[in-house]
C-alpha cells in the first residue's frame, strides 16, 4: 500500500536533533515545576515553553518516521520519559485521589459507599489534598484498579512520594503493554508500525498525562491494545493457541474495562469482527463466550479482590458530578445557561443534563452504527473502536486531555491516511500545550503563555534566521 507519509532520505542528525530537543524540552518543564522558587508566571511561561519545544519536536519526528526503525523510536520513548520518572505530579491531582481511595480500602472501608471524607475525616491530609470535587464522593474506577491502589497503600501507607513511584510504576506497566501491542496491530491493520508507535507511544499526551501525571488511563489502555492483539493472533492461529490466545486477550481487555468500563468498546468490535468471520457454530461460541468470558473475569476480580460490584453502581453518578469544560454537550448547557441568566432563569444544571441525555442516545446511535459497519467489512474492527472512543469524547459529559488516549491509541493503528493522521497529531499537539504545568491567576497564565509564545516564536525565528534548522529532504516510500 503507497504510503502518503513521507520518509527521509537521510535522517541521523535531523531525528537526532529532534530527539533532544525534545528531551531538553522535558528537562526544563521538570526543572522549573520542581519548587525552586521561581514566581508563578516564569513557571507557567517556561513550563509551557518547555512542552511546547516537545510537541513541535515530536511533530518533526513523525516527518520523518515512516522511515525509522522501531528500536529507534523505543529509545526516544524511553529517554522522554526518563526525567519525567522524578517529575512532581503535573496536570492533575488525581494521584492525590488514588492514594485516598487506596487507603480508604486497605482500612476496610468499601470506597464504593463513601468518599475520602467521611473514611478518612474532613481534616486528614490526604483528604485535604483531594480536590474539593471529590472528597465526599466514592471511588469512580473500577476494582481492578482500587485493588492496585489498596496494595499500593499497603506498601507505601499514606506517604505521598513512594505512593507516587509505585503509581507510575504502572503507568510504565501499561505503556510497556502499548510498545509491544501497537506495532503489531499496525501491521495487522496495515499501517506502518513506524507511524503508529510515533502517533501513540511517543504522543506527548502520554508523557504528560501517563508518566507525569500518573493517571490510571495508561495502564487501562495497555492492557486493551494488548488484549486486542492477543485476541486478533489467536483468531489467525489453529490448533489448541487459538482458544488459549483469545482467552488470554478476553482476560487482557476485561481487566481493562474493570480500570475503567470504557475499554469494553475495543472487545465489542473485536468480537463483532470474529463472529463476521467465523462458522455457524463458531459464532455461537464467539456470541456466548466473550460475554461469558467478560463476566467471569469481571466476577473474578470483584470478588476476588473483596470489593464486590458497588462500582457498577457508582459508575454513571460520579461522572456527572463535574460539569467539565471541554465536554461540547456541557458547552451547549452553559450557552443555553447563559442566556437564560439575560431573562433571570437558572437553566444551566436542566440544559446540561438535556443535552447530556441527547448526547448518550447519538453516542449510543454512533456506536451501533459502527458495529454495523464492522461487521458489513466497511470498517476495520480497530478503526471503529477508535470511532467509537471519539464519539465518546464529543458526546460524552466528562471529557479531560487523557481521555484521547483511549481513541490515539487505536486510531495510530488503523488510520491510513495522511490528512487523517495529522487530524489527529494536531489535536493531540493542541492538548499537548493546552494545560498549563502550575497553577495561578488568570493574569499570570495569561502571561505565561504570552511570554512562552514569544519564546518559541523568536527561537524559531532565529533558527530559520541562521539557517539552524534541521534540513528535511523527503521521498515517497511504502508502508
Amino acid at each position: 500500500m503507497q504510503n502518503v507519509l513521507p520518509a527521509p532520505e537521510k535522517t541521523g542528525l535531523n531525528i537526532s536533533a529532534l530527539h533532544w530537543a525534545g528531551f531538553l524540552g522535558i528537562a526544563v518543564l521538570v526543572l522549573v515545576t520542581s519548587g525552586i522558587g521561581l514566581p508563578s508566571v516564569l513557571v507557567v511561561a517556561l513550563g509551557v515553553t518547555g512542552m511546547a519545544t516537545l510537541v513541535l519536536s515530536w511533530l518533526g519526528i513523525g516527518r520523518l518516521a515512516a522511515g525509522l526503525p522501531e528500536r529507534r523510536l523505543y529509545w526516544i520513548a524511553v529517554s522522554w520519559c526518563a526525567p519525567l520518572l522524578v517529575a512532581r505530579p503535573l496536570f492533575s491531582g488525581d494521584i492525590n485521589s488514588y492514594l485516598a481511595q487506596g487507603l480508604i480500602a486497605a482500612k476496610g472501608f468499601d470506597t464504593y459507599l463513601v468518599g475520602p471524607a467521611q473514611a478518612l475525616g474532613a481534616d486528614s491530609p490526604v483528604t485535604l489534598a483531594v480536590s474539593h470535587y471529590w472528597r465526599d464522593t466514592p471511588a469512580p474506577y473500577g476494582p481492578a484498579f482500587v485493588a492496585l491502589a489498596r496494595s499500593v497503600a499497603h506498601l507505601a501507607g499514606d506517604d505521598f512520594v513512594p505512593t507516587l513511584l509505585l503509581h507510575r510504576l504502572l503507568g510504565l506497566a501499561g505503556i510497556a503493554l502499548m510498545a509491544w501491542a501497537l506495532p503489531r496491530l499496525a501491521r495487522r491493520a496495515g499501517v506502518s508500525p513506524s507511524i503508529a508507535l510515533w502517533l501513540a507511544l511517543l504522543n506527548p499526551l502520554v508523557l504528560w498525562h501517563v508518566v507525569a501525571g500518573v493517571h490510571n488511563d495508561g495502564l487501562m489502555v495497555g492492557l486493551m491494545v494488548a488484549g486486542l492483539e492477543l485476541v486478533l493472533m489467536g483468531a489467525a492461529k489453529t490448533g489448541a493457541a487459538r482458544p488459549a490466545l483469545i482467552a488470554a486477550g478476553v482476560i487482557a481487555v476485561s481487566a481493562a474495562a474493570n480500570i475503567k468500563i470504557v475499554a469494553v468498546a475495543g472487545l465489542l468490535f473485536v468480537g463483532v469482527d470474529l463472529f463476521r468471520r467465523a462458522t455457524p457454530a463458531g459464532r455461537v461460541a464467539v456470541a456466548l463466550g466473550l460475554p461469558a468470558g467478560f463476566a467471569a473475569v469481571t466476577a473474578a476480580i470483584s470478588l476476588g479482590s473483596g470489593l464486590g460490584f458497588g462500582w457498577v453502581r457508582v459508575l454513571s453518578g460520579v461522572s456527572g458530578q463535574v460539569h467539565s469544560w471541554m465536554a461540547p454537550t456541557n458547552e451547549l448547557g452553559f450557552l443555553v445557561g447563559g442566556v437564560g441568566k439575560i431573562f433571570g432563569a437558572d437553566l444551566t444544571d436542566g440544559a446540561i443534563k438535556v443535552f447530556s441525555l441527547i448526547g448518550a442516545i447519538l453516542g449510543l446511535a454512533v456506536g451501533a452504527r459502527l458495529l454495523w459497519l464492522t461487521y458489513r467489512e466497511k470498517l476495520h474492527p480497530l478503526y471503529g473502536a477508535g470511532l467509537t472512543f471519539a464519539a465518546m469524547l464529543v458526546l460524552g459529559p466528562v471529557v479531560q486531555p487523557w481521555y484521547l488516549l483511549w481513541t490515539v491509541a487505536l486510531l495510530a493503528v488503523s488510520l491510513t491516511t495522511d490528512r487523517g493522521r495529522w487530524i489527529l497529531a494536531g489535536i493531540s499537539a493542541v492538548f499537548g500545550v493546552l494545560l498549563p504545568p502550575a497553577n495561578g491567576g488568570a493574569v499570570s497564565l495569561a502571561l505565561g503563555y504570552l511570554i512562552a509564545v514569544a519564546l518559541i516564536g523568536g527561537t524559531l525565528f532565529f533558527l530559520k534566521r541562521k539557517d539552524l534548522l534541521p534540513e528535511i529532504r523527503f521521498r515517497k516510500s511504502r508502508t
